[in-house]
Parts: structure tokens; sequence; C-alpha cells
């Protein structure tokens, strides 16, 4: 290729600007979605990777088997860190503790994502200060290392170094501040101090009572984890806490299991661990398949685009058989018009491509939201010229086609205008490309339709209450994790529009807190039973009555732990404890000494992703309020702010709706859906282009056949047919190829969820039926074009 072929081609486009406008606009388009698509690929697969020797650093994950669900969680004790190092298998060893007290920075308190870390986890993860020491703010104890976020958000753009917070009551002195980490890293911060630290109240008593945080460990050049993996296990397994849960009756449930499974998750694997992936925290990782599956998508959007782009240059090109055949005539080489085609094809998509990167960088912040990730750094000018690179072979690719066709153009009979037509075989495969559109936009429309159906369905499913005009209010806890706030919940009880306030120990629809709870069975076998700690009057508020029995007595003292007023256990619970219906419970003293006095009904605290759970309320103070009023969420924050500040000066006031928090449980739900969503739109609007095209050139390459049967009386109607008889058949073998990939992807998404909304086979009808229209609409002009086709015009070419 040389400079004088792409001046003819900037020429060629700018003689056509309509032309050039839809073709670099829909190479754009598929460019854009390649780019962010592409990007947040190279985000998960390179997550880590800042960190040095990110394959030997590994994190201890733990699974507590005695829980009602157990699920893996970066979490260990402290002592497992001792463990490691003398074991002789690591070089250094990190505990991290997430420390939820905010800072207060002059009369400010700001929430910050702050840890109490060993001196060790700078060198891990290779800490750089861009001022000050961070070993030394890890070290001094009253020391704190900020990132530079962090840093502006307590102190704006003055300089952080030097100047003083306080943590509850006490003060720390900032002594480095550090870049943020990268978004995808596994361990986010904001603020660290030293596990030395005055601030860090447990510091003392950690060693003895088996504090659990994030334990990092690096491994040792040529060392392997089996080893150390049996020792860990070995120890937690001969912790006094082990011992006393396996002697006990929770013990007897374990079934030969451990207490605990420990595991060692290698950093460099860690954001596409399948235990990790299917824990409480999960949508903080990702999956393998999922993530080569967006990339396959982005390839596919960039594919429907190139396909539209090859349909119209193929076009394009028979229509300058004339000009093909001139410049053969005067000379020209087959090398001569190869490289000329190419030439404007690669310039075509250069031009497209710099355009998709602007449209990606205008469109990054709605895809990280989509997503759910931070990836405003991803548009860099490595990832730039890596995207025109990719555009040289794209238009390489695109441009072979309508280059072939020029080079096998002949000169007698284009000059006669005669070669305007394709062979056989060139437009079969146009047509097998707009199948292919037609096959993904069907595959995509019913998939969208599916997921905002069910996701619809499940976030309008009763969770077993009504949640209208409650707000949560999340309390803080004494030094010792237990709820401080009844002085708090008897003022919110006294304030205009309050119906009442209840308390429980995690919000229904969150999975925050897991309480379980050791119930005796009626044979002398005792089961594990997740426990819901409740305040007497909580049915009440929540206007729920008892299935059978009743419902607590409002007059209970929460704090009175003896069980006196009974408890309460829903349908699954008494099924778990031997009584043949739920019924036959009420009533029972169990062999623990406490009563059961009501079946509680069944409510949906996970969702429709999870079956409901054996259940048992008992009495006892908890740290979620509960408020029912009539006041407006903003009304609301208003009268409950002065109240908050006077009660608890150093905590931040989280307030929500119960409806909110219901409506999180499919965030992610959602967020597959908008993506979906667009896909379609995009794959759908690429379909319609690409067979507008075909029409375009079916009627053209079909003059002379309508007008002989113009003049043997063919009428309107059945030159409609004879198009739309071939538009029929393309949209119908996409069908045949999408809609059984879209039924197939669509129960595998429904199997996910315990219960279904009836999606049947509507979703899939409604998919052919808006390709239909799209085809029929995309046809439509050149349909028409057809049908008012003069003979005698036609004639004469």
């Amino acid at each position: 290729m040389m400079l004088r072929d792409f001046r003819i081609g900037w020429r060629l486009l700018l003689q056509q600007p309509a032309y050039s406008l839809v073709v670099i606009g829909g190479l754009a388009i598929g460019f854009a979605a390649c780019f962010l698509l592409f990007g947040y690929v190279a985000f998960c697969l390179n997550f880590n990777s800042s960190i040095p020797d990110n394959e030997r650093v590994l994190a201890i994950k733990q699974r507590v088997n005695v829980f009602p669900r157990p699920d893996w969680q970066l979490r260990a004790p402290m002592q497992l860190r001792d463990v490691a190092i003398n074991s002789g298998a690591v070089s250094e060893a990190a505990f991290v503790k997430s420390l939820d007290t905010p800072l207060r920075a002059g009369t400010e308190l700001r929430a910050l994502q702050l840890y109490a870390v060993d001196p060790a986890f700078r060198s891990i993860f290779d800490l750089q200060a861009q001022t000050g020491d961070v070993q030394a703010a890890l070290t001094q104890p009253d020391g704190l290392a900020l990132t530079q976020s962090a840093a502006a958000k307590l102190f704006g753009a003055e300089a952080a170094l030097g100047r003083t917070v306080r943590l509850e009551n006490t003060t720390l002195q900032v002594r480095a501040v550090m870049p943020d980490p990268p978004a995808n890293s596994t361990q986010q911060y904001e603020a660290l101090i030293g596990t030395g630290s005055t601030a860090w109240a447990e510091r003392n008593s950690a060693r003895d009572a088996w504090v659990t945080g994030m334990v990092y460990l690096k491994l040792k050049p040529g060392t392997t984890t089996d080893g150390l993996t049996a020792q860990l296990q070995s120890t937690i397994e001969a912790s006094p806490l082990s011992q006393r849960v396996r002697k006990g009756a929770m013990g007897k449930g374990l079934n030969g299991r451990n207490v605990s499974d420990i595991r060692l998750q290698s950093l460099s694997d860690a954001y596409f661990d399948p235990d990790l992936a299917a824990s409480r925290g999960g949508d903080a990782y990702g999956s393998i398949s999922g993530v080569f599956g967006l990339a396959a998508g982005g390839l596919l959007i960039l594919l429907l685009a190139a396909i539209n782009y090859v349909n119209l240059a193929t076009v394009r090109t028979l229509r300058r058989q004339r000009e093909i055949g001139l410049r053969k005539l005067l000379g020209a080489s087959t090398g001569q018009l190869l490289r000329q085609f190419l030439s404007e094809s690669v310039l075509t998509a250069m031009l497209a491509a710099i355009a998709g990167i602007m449209l990606a960088w205008l469109l990054l912040p709605t895809f990280s939201s989509l997503v759910n990730r931070h990836l405003e750094g991803m548009v860099t000018p490595l990832a730039c010229l890596i995207a025109l690179g990719f555009s040289v072979i794209i238009g390489l690719v695109a441009g072979a086609y309508p280059a072939w066709l020029a080079q096998h153009a002949r000169p007698a009979s284009a000059l006669a205008g005669r070669g305007n037509s394709e062979t056989v075989s060139g437009l079969w495969l146009r047509r097998v490309l707009t199948v292919l559109q037609f096959s993904s936009a069907m595959a995509l429309s019913a998939g969208t339709l599916a997921v905002a159906w069910q996701t619809w369905y499940a976030s309008h499913a009763s969770p077993g209450f009504d949640p209208a005009h409650l707000l949560i209010l999340d309390l803080p806890r004494d030094s010792e994790g237990k709820p401080s706030a009844d002085a708090i919940l008897e003022q919110l009880r006294r304030l205009p529009g309050v119906q009442g306030v209840a308390t429980i120990s995690e919000a229904v629809g969150r999975d925050g807190m897991k309480l379980t709870n050791l119930v005796a069975t009626r044979d002398g076998g005792e089961i594990p039973l997740e426990a819901k700690f409740v305040s007497p009057n909580w049915f009440e508020v929540n206007r729920l009555m008892p299935v059978f029995g009743q419902s607590f007595n409002p007059a209970l003292d929460p704090h009175d732990q003896s069980d006196k007023g009974g408890v309460m256990l829903n349908a699954a619970a008494a099924a778990a404890l031997g009584f043949a219906t739920p019924q036959e419970a009420v009533g029972v003293t169990m062999p623990q000494g406490f009563r059961i006095i009501g079946i509680a009904p069944d409510l949906r605290f996970q969702g429709l992703h999870a079956p409901s759970k054996a259940l048992i309320y008992r009495v006892r103070p908890s740290s979620v309020a509960m408020i029912r009023t009539s006041a407006t969420a903003e009304q609301a924050y208003e009268m409950i702010d002065p109240l908050w500040r006077r009660n608890f000066p150093n905590a931040i006031m989280a307030l929500t709706t119960q409806e909110t928090v219901l409506a999180d449980r499919y965030a992610a739900d959602a967020r597959l859906m908008r993506i979906l969503a667009i896909s379609s739109i995009t794959a759908i609007a690429l379909a319609a282009f690409g067979i507008y095209v075909l029409s375009a050139y079916s009627v053209q390459r079909s003059r002379r056949e309508i007008v002989l049967r113009k003049l043997h009386g063919a009428a309107g109607k059945h030159i409609a047919l004879m198009l739309a008889r071939e538009f029929s058949v393309l949209v119908g073998a996409g069908a045949i190829i999408g809609l059984p990939l879209a039924a197939v992807a669509t129960q595998r998404y429904l199997a996910n969820y315990t219960e279904h909304a009836p999606v049947g086979v509507w979703t899939l009808a409604a998919a052919l039926l808006l390709s239909v229209l799209v085809a029929l609409l995309a046809t439509t002009r050149h349909t028409l074009t057809a049908m008012r086709m003069s003979p005698l015009l036609a004639l004469k070419d």
C-alpha cells in the first residue's frame, strides 16, 4: 500500500459523504463495543498483576462448615500467620483486619476503607509512598497511611502529610500518602494503620481471641503449598474453639467433616476462583467463561458491523465496474487494483477505529456501571495503538472480497454495462452473513426478554411482608460487638409519623450476618438452625401474623436472653426438628427448655435465588432497626439525623428503604439485562442495515426479471411477494440457528432461581416477530421501488 492509494481512498470518501458516514459509523459502533469489552477482559485477566510475584502471594481462605449456609471467604484467624511463618515455607506474612470506624478530619466524618495491617503488608504489595514513609506509618503507634484519593476526601487540596485525624478517641498522624491501589486488585484500601497501632482496640486480645481477618503469605521460591495447607488445617482443627465445637452438639452434625476447611489461594488466580465467586461477596469476582463470553460478544458485534461494510463495499464495487474496466484498459495491474481497494478498506477501518475509541471514551462511565467495575484507566495510548493495529487487520479482511470482485472484473463486459453482478457463490456468501446477523439478533433479543422478565418477576415477588413505608437503619455496636442502641430506639418511636420501630439481626434481603443456633430435637439429636434475633414487636411492626400459635409478647425485655417468652419457628424448621406438621410444634417445650409459641410465616430472606431455610426466631438485642413511618425517606433522614449525631457522634448514619434493600438483591441481574438490551439493539440495527443493503442489491440485480414479470402481467403485489420470499428465507434460517441457542441459554439462566417467571416460548416468538418486523421495514423502500419500476426504463439498461 502506498500513500497515493490512501489519498485516492480519502477523496472517494469525501465524494460520497452519506456512504462514508454510514460505513464509518457502523464500524465505529463495532469498534467501540469491541474496545470496551476487550478492555474489560484485559482488566479481569490482569487482576492483581501489579503485585510482584503474584503467583507466589497467597491468601488463606476459610469455610466454616457449622454455618447453615457455609461459603468460602478470604478470612482466617490471625494465629495462622504465625504458623505459616514458623513453617519455613513463606518468606513474609501479613495479617489484615478491616475496621469499620470512620475517620474525623476537623468536624467532618469520612467513611474510608480502613485496615490494620502488619508491616510486611508494605513489601508484599509493594506499597510506595508519594510523600512520607509507609514503613513508619505502619510501625508507629499513631501512624496513618492514606491513599491519594483518601487524602483528598479528608483534606481537599491541602497537603495531608503531617496532618492529624481522629479515630474515635485516638489521634493519628498522616505519615505517608500512597498512590491508589489498582482497581483490579483483590485488596482494596484507602487508609492503613499498623496492627500495633493504639487505634486498633483488638490488638492486645487478638492473639488469644482468634480474631479473624485476611492473611497474606509470600511463598518461598520452589516451595509447594501442599505441606503448608495441611499444617494450617491441622492447626485450626486443633484450636480450642474448633475442639469445643467438635466435642459439642454442633460437632455431631459435621458427619466427619472439618469444623473449618482451609485452602491457599494464589492472588494471580483469585479473581476467577469459583469458591469465592459462589460466596456472599461473589460480585467482586468473575467467571472465566463469562469474561470470555463478553469478549466473544464484542467480536460478534464487530463482525456484524464488518459484514455490513462488506455488503456495502460489494454493492459499491459492482457499481464501479466501468471505472475498474477503464483502469484495466489503461494498464492498471492486478496488484495495483488490489492495493487500491485494500487501501480504501484499511483507511475506512482506521477512521472507524478512531471514532470508535472516542465513542468508547464517552461511554466508559456508563459501561463501568454496567459491569460494576472501575475501568476509568482503560483508555491508554497503548490500548489505542493496539486498537488501530487491529483495525488494519479488520480492514484487510473486510476489503478482501470487494478487492477480489474488482480484480475479476472484465474490461469489455464492464464498459458495456454487463459486469455489475457478482458470482452466485459470492451472493450466497453475503446471504449467509446476513443469516448470521439475524440469528445473533434473535438470540440476543430472546435472551434479553427472558432476563428482563425474570428480573422483573423476581424483584416484584412478595418477600412475605409489606416493605412499603419501611426504613432500614444500621445501628453501631459497642466494643464487644453488641448492639448499643436502646436510647435512640426509644427516641425514634417518638418521632412524628413513626408507627413502629423494631430490630432484627440482619435486614431482610441482605446476607451479611449469619447466626447459627444449635437446637435439640425430640429424639435426642441436635441440629443447627439459622437464627434471626428480633425485638419482641418485630412481627407486629411488619404486620405479620403467625401461621399457627401466637407471636412474641411486645412487653418482653429483649435483654433477657432466657427465652422465657418462647421462640418461633418457620415451617421448614418445624419439619427439621421432626414434627409431622408445623401446627404440631406449637406449644411444645423443647429439651433445651424453651417453648415453641408459634409458626412464623415464610419470608424470602434470600429472594428467589435460594430456597427458604429453616429458621428460629429469638428475642434478642439486634443491630438493624426497621422503622415504619408515613414520612418520606428524605423527611425521615432530616428527623433522624439530629438524633443520630447526639447518640453516635463518631459514626456515620446509614439509612435506606426496605424496598431498596430488596431491589439490591437483583442488581447483578439488572446489569445483565441492560448489557443484553444494548447488545440486542446494536445487533438488530446492524441486521436491519445488512438486509437493507442486500435488498438494494437484489432489486438492482433482478431489474430485468422484474420487468419481464410486469410485461407478462404481474401486479405489484406479485413483485413484492417475489422479493419477500427471498428475505423470509434468510430470516427463517436465522431463527433456526438463533432461537434454539436462546432457549438453551434461557434455561441455564433460570436454573439460578428457585421460582421462575412463566417464560415459556413467548420470548422466542417475540424475538422472531421483532426480526420479521425489522426485515419488513428494512426492505420496504426497495420493495416499493421494484413495484413502481418502469418496464421501459429498465429495458433500456
